[in-house]
Formats: C-alpha cells, sequence, structure tokens
C-alpha cells in the first residue's frame, strides 16, 4: 500500500501541474494585436457616448491592453483609449487571400475608387449627389473587402478633390491587382435607370471581373440590368491592372434615386461587388 501511495502521489501532482499549465497557453494563443476593418473612432471610455480621443482607419493593427463586454483597452498617444471590437479582427490570424490567376497576377491588393468628390459632385438630381453616393458605396466595400482578407487601398476617404491622373497613380504605384471605381449615372430622359459595369476595352480580365460584379449585382438588388460594356474612360485606360468602372444606380431617376440613399440598398451594391470581385477571385 505504502509503495503504490508513493506512485500515485508523484502522478498525482504531475495531472494538477498539467490542468493549471493548460489554460495559461490556451490564453497565450489569444492574439494581443487587432486590426479595424472599418474606419474607427477611439473613446475615452467603454461607449458610444463617450467623448472621441482619435480614430483608426480601416486596415489599421494595433496592440491591446485588455479587452471585454464588446471593448479593447488600448494606448494612444500617452493616454487609455477604448475602440468597439464589432469591427476588428485579429491580426495574427493570417487569412489566406482569395487569390485568381490573371494571367501572371494573383488577387490580393484592391483600390477602391468613390467617384468624383470635393469641387467635382459628380450627377446631382431628387435631392442626391453622386460624390457622396460613391463615397457611402465605396466605405461599406471596403469593409466587406477587409474581413474578406484582402488589402485595400481608397483614392479617397473623404470629401476631397482627386485628378483622375492622381487615381491611377496611387493604383499603380500600390502594384494593386484590381481597381474598382464606383459611380452613380445620370442621364438626359429620367426614365432610364438600373446597373452597368466597364471595363478597358483590350482588357480580358477586365471584361471578365465586370461581368462577375455585374451578374451578382443584377442578382442581388433586383435593378435594371443595363449590361457591361467596353469604354475608353481614363481611369481604365491608365491602370495597369484589371480594372472596372461600376454605375450603380441613376441619380436622375427618381426610383434609382431614391435606392442611391438607401442605406440597405448602397450596403446590398457593396456587397454584390464583393460578391463579383470574390467570383473572380474563385
Amino acid at each position: 500500500m505504502r509503495t503504490g501511495l508513493k506512485v500515485a502521489l508523484p502522478l498525482l501532482f504531475i495531472l494538477v501541474a498539467i490542468l493549471l499549465i493548460v489554460p495559461t497557453q490556451a490564453d497565450a494563443s489569444v492574439s494581443k494585436t487587432g486590426q479595424t476593418t472599418a474606419n474607427l473612432n477611439i473613446r475615452a471610455a467603454p461607449s458610444t457616448d463617450a467623448a472621441i480621443l482619435g480614430k483608426f482607419q480601416a486596415g489599421t493593427q494595433f496592440e491591446y491592453i485588455d479587452r471585454g463586454d464588446g471593448w479593447g483597452k488600448i494606448t494612444i498617444q500617452g493616454q487609455t483609449g477604448y475602440l468597439s471590437l464589432d469591427y476588428v479582427t485579429p491580426a495574427n490570424e493570417e487569412k489566406a487571400a482569395p487569390s485568381k490567376s490573371a494571367g501572371s497576377q494573383q488577387v490580393h491588393r484592391i483600390v477602391i475608387d468613390p467617384g468624383h468628390g470635393g469641387k467635382d459632385p459628380g450627377a446631382a438630381a431628387n435631392d442626391t449627389t453622386e460624390k457622396l453616393v460613391s463615397l457611402s458605396i465605396s466605405e461599406k466595400l471596403q469593409q466587406r473587402l477587409l474581413q474578406h482578407g484582402y488589402e485595400v487601398k481608397m483614392t479617397r476617404s473623404d470629401d476631397i478633390f482627386i485628378p483622375l491622373s492622381e487615381r491611377t497613380t496611387i493604383s499603380n504605384s500600390w502594384k494593386a491587382d484590381l481597381f474598382v471605381s464606383v459611380h452613380a449615372n445620370s442621364a438626359a430622359t429620367s426614365s432610364a435607370k438600373g446597373l452597368e459595369s466597364y471595363y478597358y476595352g483590350a482588357s480580358s480580365s477586365g471584361k471578365e471581373l465586370a461581368s462577375s460584379i455585374q451578374t451578382a449585382l443584377v442578382s442581388n438588388t433586383n435593378n435594371e440590368n443595363r449590361g457591361t460594356h467596353s469604354a475608353d474612360f481614363y481611369v481604365l485606360r491608365h491602370t495597369s491592372m484589371p480594372a472596372v468602372l461600376v454605375e450603380t444606380g441613376f441619380i436622375s431617376n427618381p426610383e434609382d434615386a431614391v435606392l442611391l440613399n438607401d442605406s440597405d440598398y448602397q450596403n446590398k451594391v457593396a456587397n454584390s461587388i464583393a460578391e463579383g470581385i470574390e467570383e473572380y477571385a474563385s
């Protein structure tokens, strides 16, 4: 009995030690680094009513001090701040970004180009302005693509004027794999309505991407299908990667204008463009 007890006691101590160590190791595996999936305000307290200390752009990586109850605690400019975890993913969980051979090219980096901006309002009618609609949809699209693991760059994130040449330079210099320009349409007649996607005529990859996006848009929004078309638009001609320009509806049409101002419709459009890109990259 004594010999059996001498053997059992060390085994018992080993078992207890293992039970104590395993949770510690599991906790160590939890990421202490996060990445924002949207533009995110940093608050002075864990509440949306608290004062704003700063702002992280979508895709920003940061380190936690602590987290709980849906909020992450961080340090920003020497101050303690809090951000909502609803728009954060673990930065050390590297997602395998969807990729597709487009010639020798893989799809990892995507530039989103919200049309017009600043002194250039774009189309305006029915209490709707293109530059604001295109930016709102583009921001929603940015969130979707970041959530899907892509690297994303916006040509503009505010209501500012960016020349066409600068938009293409941003995309080419960053060596983006895809370029997506988001617009709203207008016509002399108010009866014109629906969705269109454009690509540069010499680009077979651009045509394929436009077709994929157009199919998803029509399927998910139930708006009129005006098809895909080749065009010699500056941003399509001067980008060195497959590029599309998406017309999300007609501001000049009263029904489309209502849709373009509707958050649910904007989400459907953003989700559809992301879905079209996913299909292209599958």
